[in-house]
């Protein structure tokens, strides 16, 4: 029979819902820095971009060459961006993503 991580409480794992994770000792969600609110000001701002352009989820998805899917997980929080997938959105629909940053940062609270 195989090991399996939970033998080996020692090395810090914990169970977080279904995923097994190193050292979250809390119970936290790995992915708890999707909620920040620094994150949500910046995907809301990415979305004001998107239709102040007026693009559709589906013609950003084309340009980037991804499906309509991927452009609504994560408008909805579904999933993260990484950094340059970020950029290559907010390029593709004619944003500064600096400026988008700068103001996500500005609105706090």
């Amino acid at each position: 029979m195989a090991a399996s991580v939970a033998d080996y409480p020692i090395l810090g794992y914990s169970k977080i819902g279904f995923l097994w994770s190193a050292g979250f000792q809390t119970g936290t969600s790995a992915l708890t820095s999707i909620h920040s609110d620094l994150y949500r000001r910046l995907i809301a701002l990415l979305i004001q971009a998107r239709k102040e352009a007026g693009l559709t989820q589906t013609e950003v998805a084309r340009r980037i060459g991804q499906r309509q899917t991927f452009v609504s997980k994560y408008e909805l929080g579904e999933r993260r961006l990484d950094a340059a997938e970020y950029l290559e959105i907010s390029r593709s629909i004619g944003a500064d993503p600096y400026g988008l940053m700068r103001e996500a940062e500005g609105s706090k609270g």
